[in-house]
């Protein structure tokens, strides 16, 4: 199994007696990111955590990963992460680090990717370019805005552009490879492996608010890509930067070929995405990645 090891940029020599295969990570970001892409069940150790770690947030940003956590040098303030194993020194630790776990053969392998698209005004002009002849490996989700009763032809509509299956996100509907779900006029989340739909306040709000599916995705076990498209208002600019936190692939629409540049320039205003390309790069990024 692999370890994976946040620790100060000073100390990386220390990391030189923990077993193979490791993975170094001097930014916790980045180690969240090895941890996601690592197998299940792998070790997150932890040397010298700065006194300014937000535990609460890293606990629950490892609830959905489940590896064993080993905290050598400082002490977890009591409760902060149930569960861990402290040690004074990583000569104290070496025992454990050295006896690997064992691999859980049952465990599930890792999700496939999920990528989600948020748009406004001029988003289905742009998902015109994007989707024809798209075959992703893993699930999409479209969060366009739309007014009340105009969902299910979109979903008509871009079933026309593409041989990937589009249906109408349900709850209770699964993540299934291969298919590309368009959200309703109603908040669509991400939990267990599931779409889970919320009623919204039309005319009072953006409806399905881009921000809320972003920031439902977080837990996501896979690997995980984020695309704000054209629009008007900042919806999915606070949401795109937490994914982009957590590790996720990030992609926003370069505003000058947007139809409405608002949301992406108020994302690329909070965060610096893996991608900012028009639609020809978003969709190479798509064909990659999605």
């Amino acid at each position: 199994m692999t370890t994976v090891v946040l620790l100060p940029a000073g100390a990386l020599g220390l990391a030189r007696s923990v077993p193979a295969p490791r993975r170094l990570c001097t930014g916790l970001d980045a180690a969240l990111l090895e941890l996601r892409r690592a197998p299940q069940g792998s070790t997150f150790l932890v040397i010298d955590p700065p006194p300014t770690l937000d535990w609460a947030a890293l606990r629950t940003q490892l609830r959905p990963l489940r590896p064993r956590v080993i905290v050598v040098g400082r002490r977890v303030p009591p409760g902060a992460l149930p569960g861990a194993l402290e040690f004074a020194t990583l000569e104290a630790a070496a025992p454990l680090l050295a006896a690997r776990p064992a691999e859980d053969r049952s465990v599930d392998p890792p999700a496939a990717p999920l990528t989600l698209i948020g748009a406004s005004t001029g988003g289905p002009r742009a998902l015109q370019e994007l989707l024809p002849g798209l075959r992703p490996r893993g699930t999409l989700v479209i969060a366009q805005h739309l007014s009340a009763g105009f969902s299910d032809n979109l979903t008509q509509w871009l079933g026309t552009l593409t041989p990937t299956p589009v249906r109408t996100a349900v709850t209770g509907a699964p993540l299934t490879p291969g298919v590309i779900y368009v959200a309703s006029a109603a908040h669509v989340t991400v939990r267990a492996a599931q779409l889970h739909l919320h009623p919204g306040q039309p005319g009072r709000e953006y409806l399905p608010s881009i921000d809320r599916l972003l920031h439902s995705a977080a837990g996501w076990r896979g690997a995980l890509n984020a695309v704000i498209l054209t629009g008007m208002g900042d919806d999915g600019a606070e949401g795109l930067a937490a994914l982009h936190r957590a590790g996720a692939r990030t992609a926003v629409q370069a505003p000058g070929s947007a139809t409405v540049p608002s949301m992406p320039a108020q994302a690329l205003a909070r965060v610096r995405p893996t991608l900012t390309a028009d639609l020809a790069g978003l969709r190479a990024f798509l064909e990659r990645h999605a």
